[in-house]
């Protein structure tokens, strides 16, 4: 007969307890890794656009205030040259170059300014990359969308403010004959 083993001799053997978590495996903290990279990136992504957004505001905020700085000026001057001179430019005696001797709405014809400067020729702060143009044509005063090669009683002016030469702001205003 078999004698049964004697369990002092050979003790049981005793088993490593069981974890009751279990840690991740690296597949696991790979695609967590992934997850997070995708999100930051996601997040970097919207913030750039935002920053984009908000030059691009600012910069056609700035072009306005410009362009409507200028077309203020030249608004404020008389519809024709105090002489009677009835061609649209510069007159003669007025120095294309100089605003401040200026006194009519059509001298600004063709006008272009970069950086921009204010009447007395004085640069303005914080213009470095930015142009301003001018634009005045004689228009049919019932059709203020059609132009003429002729004097008619109405003039359309057109200021444009360009940073680094892409258009950030057109203002256009009709001036007609001053009725005193």
């Amino acid at each position: 007969m078999n004698a049964a083993p004697d369990h002092r001799r050979f003790p049981a053997r005793r088993r490593a307890p069981r974890c009751v978590g279990r840690a991740f495996t690296i597949a696991e903290a790979t695609i967590s890794t992934v997850i997070v990279a995708v999100l930051l990136a996601a997040a970097l992504t919207t913030v750039g656009a935002s920053q984009t957004t908000q030059r691009k505001a600012a910069l056609v905020v700035r072009g306005q205030l410009l362009a409507e700085a200028l077309m203020a000026e030249i608004l404020w001057q008389s519809y024709a040259e105090p002489d009677g001179a009835t061609s649209l430019g510069v007159d003669t005696g007025e120095a294309a170059t100089v605003r401040s001797n200026y006194d009519d709405v059509d001298d600004y014809q063709g006008w272009s300014d970069s950086p921009p400067t204010a009447k007395d020729g004085t640069t303005l702060t914080n213009t470095a990359g930015w142009k301003r143009t001018v634009t005045v044509e004689w228009i049919n005063a019932t059709n203020p969308s059609q132009t003429s090669t002729t004097e008619t009683g109405a003039k359309r002016i057109t200021v444009t403010s360009l940073c680094q030469n892409v258009p950030q702001a057109t203002l256009v205003a009709i001036k007609t004959v001053d009725w005193k």
